[in-house]
């Protein structure tokens, strides 16, 4: 298959056979001829510098001997400028210098005198000029291969780059295709990965809580075979006691709050039983008061009742007869046995009976002792604030739960095997009682720390200390469940 040429159009290109045919070399002969019509050969001159140009064949005048630039009056010497380009097809052609051409335009109409022509004599005879075509047709032709080799060789170049540069940029896009698809699985992986961490997290809380539930399980198993026919004492842990304590605190917390926030107390024109019942319960009223601590007061005083009524009471609900009975046996049975557990088991299976059975046979007690501290309570409150007699019932509701709540919680104290002392620092005048972080709360927000020798204003709720362990023994222990909510005075 013929080899096509780069950018150059079917008609322009000329053979080797086509130029040494015979039809060719009429054409030339007869193109050689003097009938051939110079107009003819001018309107048919191609544009100069153009592809036609090069391949067209010489003109007549061209073709014609001339004579040398020598002889006199010659016309046929080249203009200056004027050179030879070659021959294709058996024609020499001839083009101009655009440089000559331009200065030609820029000078005066006058003219110009031609220079000798340097161009080599044109050959006489027919057979020279034909042997001449042929080998500068030889010669172009052999520069049209190699032009057409160097145009083949580029544009195989080019288009290895092309289909190069197409490869590289197609893998370049599967690439990126590739990376979004690795960040996409990133992506779901990272949120797989959290929402297994979220899963595992919850697990492990509720694992927790269901060792929470069967430890509590265990323990109550384990009070429950402890119990014999007669009953035996339900022993809980510390934590289930200083959470019961804490709690009671702010159920009193609130009752204050929610009764006696607005309330306007006044310690001072108190007289007689009233006046000495204050300073009894709370010998710094008058402090506590010039602090502007109303709450704490009120808080303080029911705080006192309750330990002189409930928490000090062997067990609450038994009259003053029983429970000198009662403390009497532990005395005696104390003086035979030789070891101190064997007499705080003897107590608290004792008084787990007493627990048991106290709901029905000491109802009647607990309701009187309920009573008496209300009624009690009511004096000393009554006497320092403004009494509203509409919120009166609510009140005495909200105190006798409160009531209620304490007694339980000293029936459960007493029944442990452990000794629980429940405590509650006395304040007198002219009597300094300093701030122990090991066993004191301080509720006014400072740092512990900066609380270091400082005294103390009052006691709004009393703490609990753990005597012994859980079999009643190893009485040298101690351990605090709860600490006394306390109040310090302002630092001097």
């Amino acid at each position: 298959m013929p080899r096509k040429t780069l950018g150059t159009p079917e008609k322009h290109r000329v053979s080797p056979e086509s130029a040494r045919s015979s039809s060719f070399m009429r054409s030339l002969r007869n193109a050689s001829s003097p009938s051939t019509s110079p107009s003819r050969n001018a309107t048919r001159s191609p544009r100069p510098g153009s592809l036609a140009q090069a391949i067209a064949p010489p003109t007549r005048a061209a073709l014609s001997p001339s004579p040398t630039s020598d002889a006199p009056g010659s016309s046929t010497s080249t203009p200056r400028g004027t050179r030879f380009m070659g021959m294709e097809g058996g024609t020499a052609t001839a083009t101009t210098d655009p440089s000559s051409s331009s200065s030609s335009m820029r000078t005066s109409p006058s003219p110009i005198p031609a220079p000798r022509s340097t161009t080599p004599t044109t050959p006489t005879t027919t057979e020279d000029l034909l042997k001449q075509k042929d080998d500068r047709i030889a010669h172009l032709e052999l520069s049209y291969q190699q032009t057409l080799d160097a145009l083949t060789n580029a544009s195989s170049s080019l288009s290895s780059f092309s289909s190069l540069t197409s490869t590289t940029a197609h893998e370049l896009r599967l690439l990126r295709l590739e990376a979004d698809a690795l960040r996409a699985e990133r992506d779901e992986l990272r949120s797989g990965w959290n929402a297994v961490q979220q899963s595992l997290r919850e697990r492990e809380d509720e694992i927790r809580d269901l060792r929470r539930q069967m430890r509590g399980l265990k323990e109550w198993v384990s009070n429950s075979t402890r119990a014999d026919a007669t009953g035996a004492a339900q022993q809980v842990s510390d934590e289930v006691l200083g959470a019961g304590m804490a709690k009671l605190g702010n159920e009193l917390q609130n009752w204050v709050l929610v009764n006696f926030r607005r309330a306007k107390v006044k310690t001072e024109g108190l007289e007689g039983e009233r006046r000495e019942e204050l300073g009894r319960v709370v010998p710094m009223s008058e402090e506590i008061m010039g602090m502007g601590g109303k709450i704490h007061l009120i808080q303080s005083v029911v705080s006192r009742l309750l330990m002189e009524m409930v928490f000090r009471a062997y067990f609450v609900g038994l009259t003053g007869e029983q429970e000198r009975v009662v403390r009497e046996a532990e005395g005696m049975l104390g003086a035979i046995v030789s070891t101190p557990e064997s007499i705080n088991q003897w107590r608290a299976l004792t008084l787990s009976i007493l627990k048991r059975e106290a709901d029905q046979k000491l109802q009647a007690e607990t309701a009187a002792i309920i009573d008496a501290f209300v009624n009690k309570a009511n004096d000393i409150l009554d006497a320092i604030t403004e009494v509203d007699f509409q919120a009166m019932e609510a009140r005495n509701q909200g105190l006798k739960h409160l009531v209620n709540g304490a007694i339980d919680m000293s029936r459960l104290l007493v029944v442990q095997k452990a000794i629980f002392k429940v405590t509650m620092p006395e304040i007198l005048p002219h009597q300094r009682v300093l701030f122990d972080a090991a066993t004191m709360e301080d509720i006014g927000g400072e740092d512990e720390e900066s609380l270091s020798d400082r005294e103390i204003c009052c006691v709004t709720f009393p703490g609990i200390i753990k005597q012994g362990d859980e079999s009643g023994g190893q009485l040298q222990w101690t351990n605090v469940i709860a600490k006394a909510r306390v109040l310090c005075s302002p630092e001097e």
